[in-house]
């Protein structure tokens, strides 16, 4: 099967970093290639630049010639997720939502280590929003943007070991998640340092998606993740406005 790695933020550093994990996590049947957003934050750090992001993957994935079986929505808000599942017929995961779905099946209550006092609002909503909250035993901010700890990676293991381990000591989580695109990866090097499963969301989504992609479920043909009626938009890029015409690659 072929994955396409969707990254909503800009940096190319980040991109090559999500891509590398989701090809160590794939199958040696799997190909995984990336794209990332032309316009945009470099690392989306705000509701408001989200917004943004989630206009640019848009037009991105209209753009996509390559063929692809599924969709891994590499950054970390899970930004633009419900409509890629509303316009494309093959499987859309979250890095987020795969790894809260993972979390709860290796362990009853999970935890959360992310960047940024900022973020940890944006994190839980994504989390209630998929359900989760009565499993969440607890957060812990890394008090650091993401930026600075992909610039950073030995001071940032640090960090997150500390982090991690309060919250198994004092929350008594059965699983970690390490939420962020700029924390990819990082979860085999605390691994041995940490007594519970530590959870990276390109690795699970990478996993979740061969798992869909298996099971070949139909694009639904009712309720609200079905083909949304053709729609003529104005004044926006042609590739996109295709997309809008012919959802899931319907002919009009």
């Amino acid at each position: 099967m072929r994955i396409l790695l969707l990254n909503g933020n800009t940096s190319e550093s980040i991109t090559r970093a999500l891509l590398t994990e989701a090809r160590h996590n794939a199958a040696p049947d799997t190909t995984v290639f990336a794209a990332k957003c032309a316009r945009g934050a470099e690392v989306v750090a705000s509701r408001s630049a989200e917004v943004v992001s989630a206009y640019s993957m848009l037009e991105t994935i209209a753009t996509i010639k390559e063929p692809y079986d599924a969709v891994l929505v590499g950054i970390s808000y899970d930004t633009a997720v419900s409509a890629l599942r509303e316009l494309l017929a093959v499987p859309v995961v979250g890095m987020t939502e795969a790894a809260c779905h993972v979390a709860t099946m290796v362990g009853s209550r999970f935890g959360v280590v992310l960047p940024g006092a900022r973020n940890a609002a944006f994190y839980r909503e994504r989390i209630v929003a998929c359900g989760f909250e009565p499993r969440l035993a607890g957060m812990r901010v890394i008090d650091s943007s993401a930026a600075a700890l992909y610039a950073d990676p030995e001071n940032s293991l640090k960090l997150i070991r500390n982090a991690s381990q309060a919250l198994v000591d004092g929350e008594h989580c059965d699983a970690l998640i390490l939420a962020g695109a700029a924390l990819v990866g990082l979860h085999r090097k605390i691994q041995p340092d940490i007594p519970v499963p530590v959870l990276d969301g390109i690795a699970c989504g990478v996993g979740m998606l061969e798992s869909l992609a298996r099971l070949n479920f139909p694009k639904p043909q009712a309720g609200s993740y079905s083909v949304p009626a053709s729609a003529e938009l104005g004044n926006i890029d042609p590739a996109l406005s295709g997309l809008f015409a012919h959802p899931a690659g319907q002919q009009s």
